[in-house]
């Protein structure tokens, strides 16, 4: 509903849809959607080491552009959209996990507006390289 800010869902649905949800033991792929602290409990059952969310951040870059980010390295409040920051969620219920954000410049966020043609883009390029990582067994993107 926040146009752009569907980029992460996006990629993950094509991700599952693309893999058949077959994915290497050690590689679990959740759409989080809006609410990436439903997530918390699953991932701490898991007992994940590494945990990356993808996710339309304000950068202050062109729309689609990248970054990869420690969510070590990010400052409050953190520059998403979500009611609880990553960072909080990270520092308070994924202790002892490496998290990371794979950052995407949104171009628009407004409410009912569709993913801009920069995010589409992008997100099938990203989608494309995880896929690509996933069918190589995995080890290159874990």
């Amino acid at each position: 509903m926040r146009g752009d800010d569907y980029v992460g869902s996006l990629i993950a649905k094509r991700i599952i849809e693309a893999t058949d949800s077959s994915f290497p033991d050690h590689v679990f792929i959740f759409d989080a959607e809006d609410s990436p602290e439903n997530l918390i409990s699953t991932l701490s059952k898991i007992g994940v080491h590494h945990v990356v969310f993808i996710d339309a951040c304000e950068m202050r870059k062109r729309p689609g552009e990248t970054a990869l980010l420690s969510v070590a390295e990010t400052s409050y409040p953190f520059f998403t959209t979500h009611g609880i920051p990553l960072k909080v969620l990270a520092e308070n219920l994924l202790t002892g996990c490496e998290v990371w954000v794979l950052s995407i410049q949104p171009k628009q966020t407004e409410l009912e507006e569709e993913l801009s043609p920069e995010l589409r883009e992008t997100a099938e390029h990203v989608a494309d390289f995880i896929i690509a990582g996933l069918s190589e067994g995995g080890d290159e993107i874990a």
